[in-house]
Order: C-alpha cells, then structure tokens, then sequence
C-alpha cells in the first residue's frame, strides 16, 4: 500500500512540476507573477484539503508549526523561481536537489532510525544522478552571489520542510495531518499574497509593461487552468508526502522523493518539452533510478 501511495505522490509532485514549468515559460508579470501563482495554488490546494477530508482538530502544536511550515514552503518556491530567473537553470536545481540530505540524516540523527550499507550507495548515486543530470552547455545566464544566495535559501527551506513533516507525523498529533496542511497552505496563500501586492505597487509600470499584462481571457482562463492543476497537484502530494514521512524511514522515503522527482521531471523535459539530453545526463538517469532501488533496501 505504501509503494502505491509512494507512486501516487511521485505523479502528483511530476504534475506540479510541469504546471510550473508551463506557467513560468507563459508568465510575464515578473517576480510578483511568482507569487501569485503559489498565492492561488496554495489557496486552491487548502480547499482540495478541506473537501477531501474536512478540517479535523487541530492543536496549538499543529496550528503552530502548520503555519512556519507554510511560511517556510513560500519561501522555498519563490527563491526557487526567481533562483531561476536569474541563474543557470542546471546548477540550481542541483543545489536545491541536496536537500534531499537534510531530510534523510535528520531520521538518523533526531529519530533514532538505521542507515543501512544499501541505503548509503543509494544516496552516492543519488548525489551522482544530481550532477550527471544537470546540463551545463549552452545555459545562457551565469552564477553569481545574488543567484547562490537564493538556491541556499530554496535548499534550506526545501530541507526544512522535509524535517517539519517528520517532526508532526512523529507526535502524538499525526492524527491532525489535514488540519496541519489547511493551516500550512492558507499561511502560504496569506504570505504570498500580501507581497505580490506589495510588489505589484514597485513594478515598473511603463507602457510596455502594461502591454505585455494585457492579455486575452483565453490566455487569462489558461493560466488559472494551470494555478488549479498545481493546486490539486501540490495538494494531493503534500498529503500523501506527510502521510508517507510519518511510516518510512526518513533515508529511504525523502531520497526516493526527490530522486525520483528528478528522474521523472528529466524523462518528462525530454517527452513533454522536447528538450535533448546529453550522453551524460542519461547516464544521470541511470543512476537515479538504480538510487532508487538500493534505497528501498530490497537486500535486507
């Protein structure tokens, strides 16, 4: 049953992904057009969350760290968008990928779970399958200080969220996962919101600013089709990512996560958005995937 809800997620996270890829290519309303799009998606994914299971009880615990844990998803997407607004699009996801070692060793160091010899090749491939996979020729905007800043931000944060979903699905309030997701998003929504404002009022606001916003309602019904569909998506992920951080050790469930998120996301560029891949990038695919077998430790 977990492997089921383990692919399930995986699918929904791949669906986020190209809801954002497609929106960013089709946007262009600049930073604030970043935080509208995880103002609404987080919005649409807390009613999802409340018609799927209601709201429940939720304790001071849950309400607490439900709020820091959305403030802190907000954070995480929007220095990930303008992370690659502004630098090579390869080198930041692998940097924010890392993450994915914040989420694992945190089982081992505060919740008492093993690491077996499996589960350590399965992350030296993991980490290999990151830097194989990024394409570095031809990315046409370059690193610097203002672009390492905001992909230390996104692989903090992104760790962070990792150690936030164990931390409540290992208290005796893991009952509460839905009332702490509801809570989570809608303190996202409030948080994105309140600066897209205040960042639409310090946009420039020049004549061919305006042009360009000035869009027809068959874009404008579009790009709210694709704000829904990663809503729905981020909200069936999150619920079944919480779910899953609370019954699998952290080394095996948050490495798979996002490894697999990567190899899914490499294999749909190539299909979805017919972009080439380089000899070595396969072989980064390769990697990720044999990642994943040894990580779910079928030697044991």
């Amino acid at each position: 049953m977990d492997t089921f809800t383990l692919i399930l997620s995986l699918i929904a996270a791949l669906g986020g992904s190209i809801a954002k890829k497609y929106y960013a290519d089709k946007n262009s309303t600049g930073i604030s057009g970043g935080f509208v799009f995880n103002a609404v998606g987080s919005l649409l994914a807390a009613i999802v969350l409340l018609c799927w299971d209601g709201f429940g009880q939720a304790s001071v615990f849950t309400i607490v760290l439900g709020v820091v844990f959305g403030i802190v998803t907000a954070l995480q997407g929007i220095t990930n968008i303008v992370a690659l607004q502004v630098g090579p699009m390869s080198y930041t996801s692998v940097i924010i990928s890392f993450s994915t070692l914040i989420s694992a060793m945190s089982g081992v160091m505060f919740f008492g779970e093993s690491l077996g010899w499996a589960q350590i090749v399965g992350m030296v491939l993991m980490l290999a399958s990151f830097v194989l996979a990024a394409k570095s020729d031809g990315d046409e905007k370059k690193a610097n200080l203002k672009w390492l800043l905001l992909c230390l931000i996104a692989f903090i944060a992104t760790g962070g969220i990792g150690v936030m979903q164990k931390v409540h699905q290992s208290s005796e309030y893991r009952s509460e996962l839905n009332a702490f997701l509801i809570i989570a998003f809608i303190s996202s929504a409030v948080f994105c919101a309140i600066f897209a404002a205040l960042l639409k009022k310090r946009e420039n606001r020049s004549a061919q600013a305006k042009e360009k916003q000035n869009k027809s309602i068959k874009q404008a019904y579009l790009m709210l089709g694709i704000m829904v569909a990663a809503g729905v998506c981020v909200a069936v992920n999150n619920k079944l990512n919480l779910y899953l951080s609370g019954v699998m050790d952290s080394a095996v469930f948050f490495p798979i996560v996002n490894g697999g998120g990567l190899v899914l996301a490499t294999l749909a560029a190539v299909l979805l958005f017919r972009e080439k891949l380089s000899k070595k990038q396969w072989i980064g695919v390769a990697f990720g995937i044999a990642s994943v077998v040894f990580l779910c430790n079928p030697f044991s």
